[in-house]
């Protein structure tokens, strides 16, 4: 039996947990259900800047909006028992080390893709890491709406997913 694929996506305040904090969740299923589409009111952060230039999450945004704590039942049930797939799964899974702990299994798009790519980087040797935007232009997505938004990044990362996945 062929576990359930989904994908997942945050966008945070900064690049360190658990000092930064998530501000919005995506989590789409591989039909393109959404299953988790929100923002996350942070507790420890009021500004976010250099974050918000990226993705235009303002505190006025999340506001209202729940907290992780809050949102942590829908993101377990959401991800138990399936394959979790996450662009840079090396970050957001220092987001969510509980939520995730459910997961049958976490995969990376990002390696495998920069793989496929091919842009070795000799000073590491291995393949550059590639910006989901590029793999997602290179596997022929056409964004419906911004990038660095959770869900829309869910749906990218599921066709890079799915152009990858046909390969083999």
């Amino acid at each position: 039996m062929q576990k359930m694929t989904v994908y997942l996506d945050t966008e945070t305040t900064g690049l360190s947990p658990p000092r930064d904090e998530i501000l919005e969740i995506g989590i789409l299923d591989d039909q393109g259900r959404v299953l988790v589409d929100s923002l996350v009111r942070p507790v420890n952060h009021r500004m976010w800047s250099g974050a918000q230039a990226i993705h235009g999450i303002s505190p006025a945004d999340v506001a209202n909006a729940p907290t992780l704590d809050e949102l942590r039942s829908g993101i377990i049930e959401a991800v138990k028992g399936r394959e979790v797939v996450i662009y840079n799964a090396l970050f957001d899974t220092r987001f969510l080390p509980a939520e995730l702990e459910y997961a049958a299994e976490i995969q990376c798009c990002m390696l495998p893709f920069a793989k496929v790519y091919g842009e070795w980087n000799d000073y590491r040797q291995n393949y550059k890491w590639q910006k989901l935007a590029t793999a997602a232009s290179y596997v022929g997505y056409q964004w419906p709406a911004s990038a660095h938004r959770a869900i829309e990044d869910c749906k990218a990362t599921r066709a890079v997913w799915q152009y990858l996945s046909h390969m083999n």
